[in-house]
């Protein structure tokens, strides 16, 4: 397709079907961030496809907005520049160069952010994908039009050169501003609740407006827990194995309880499976009530922590073949472990974390209690040093 109206009109009509796709994906990360129960065909939690993990990931919003609704405005914006050129403007001029610079960019932002979930968070979604198909497109549809530009020209803006850089420099910037976001740690350290509300006075009111339960409803018998008992800061988690969610928010307190000695993690099940959970109207996670009875049966064997470790760390393989299997890798006793799983009654622990979670007005996870304040979802990590810096200042009295 030789540069002109033609190629302006079709970039309009790629970049209308990207705000229309990112509308769609902002809607579906809308409804997961509210909705745990929430499900799509195009959405298998646990999967290599699993647009959950991604849209609710920390790299799915940008300085706090959903990145879906950077791609309405990226496409939208777009197909404005385009529009003088489909309405038949002369050869290449400063819409066009805008033009080529905002393709060439969000081409890259895309690319770091496939990255992001295939080498971070080692998984795909396919909303993702489809926007960066567009994206594409839109990219081998618009940069050709650096060639409307002369070889040579009075007027810098109107030189071939300049389009050539500003496709260029399109990429490059976002590949590096994209890749700075995604490795950036976040706020500052604090040790005290007026170094974290200086840092981020959003967060401290963030925290303040958590609702808080005491502890004695929260902790049940707590016979799944880990850390001293008298610890100034006390983690209940009521998680899903199955949930990606969960096993980030379960990498995020391992890699806690290795820096701070100082809290203890007591687990209680809440699995996303009507089975077990008459909470859910269905099944979101199919495997997640067998998966907490199967935790629980090598907990009577005294290795809870480390079953659970394994469940995590293998979401896409809990079936009764893989319990089995990771029972045999912790050298449970196998006919033992078989009688418990087999047995209805090991159910009995899990129904009563899901009715006390239930009563505790838990509804998606991971829900955790930080001291009985209640949080739903996991947080960044220097947020989880801002929340235990809170935490430890309120367990000793502090405002």
């Amino acid at each position: 397709m030789p540069p002109g109206p033609s190629r302006h009109r079709v970039a309009i009509v790629i970049a209308l079907v990207g705000v229309a796709v990112s509308a769609y994906t902002w809607h579906v990360a809308s409804q997961l961030a509210a909705d745990s129960g929430f499900t799509t065909l195009l959405c298998r939690p646990g999967t290599a496809i699993d647009c959950e993990s991604v849209l609710t990931s920390r790299w799915g919003r940008l300085l706090d907005v959903s990145v879906a609704v950077w791609g309405m405005v990226a496409f939208a914006a777009g197909a404005l520049l385009a529009l003088p050129g489909a309405l038949g403007g002369g050869r290449g001029g400063v819409a066009d160069l805008a033009l080529l610079a905002l393709a060439s960019g969000s081409l890259g932002f895309a690319l770091v952010l496939l990255g992001i979930a295939v080498f971070g968070l080692r998984t795909i979604c396919l909303f993702c994908l489809s926007m960066d198909a567009v994206v594409v497109a839109w990219f081998v549809t618009v940069a050709p039009l650096a060639g409307r530009f002369a070889p040579a020209a009075s007027r810098w803006l109107a030189r071939r050169r300049t389009a050539r850089a500003a496709l260029a420099g399109g990429l490059v910037v976002a590949v590096a501003a994209g890749t700075a976001w995604a490795l950036h740690p976040g706020p500052g350290r604090a040790r005290t609740r007026a170094e974290v509300c200086a840092l981020s006075p959003k967060f401290c009111r963030y925290w303040d407006a958590l609702p808080a339960v005491p502890m004695a409803e929260v902790l049940g018998d707590a016979h799944r827990a880990k850390g001293p008992a008298d610890a100034p800061i006390t983690i209940v988690e009521f998680s899903d194995f199955q949930c990606p969610a969960c096993a980030a928010a379960f990498a995020q307190l391992r890699d806690l309880a290795g820096s701070h000695p100082d809290f203890r993690v007591v687990f209680r099940h809440f699995p996303l499976d009507s089975r077990c959970n008459p909470a859910m109207a269905k099944s979101v996670h199919q495997d997640a009530c067998a998966a907490a009875a199967a935790a629980d049966c090598a907990g009577q064997q005294g290795r809870f922590w480390e079953y659970h470790d394994l469940l995590f760390a293998h979401q896409r393989t809990l079936d009764r073949d893989g319990f089995f299997r990771f029972a045999r890798e912790l050298q449970l006793d196998i006919p033992r472990f078989r009688t418990c799983l087999d047995d209805a009654s090991t159910m009995a622990g899990v129904s009563a974390d899901v009715a006390a979670g239930t009563g505790l007005g838990v509804q998606s996870t991971p829900t955790l209690f930080i001291n009985g304040r209640r949080l739903q979802g996991a947080l960044e990590h220097p947020y989880w040093e801002f929340a235990l810096v809170l935490a430890r200042e309120e367990s000793r009295g502090g405002s």
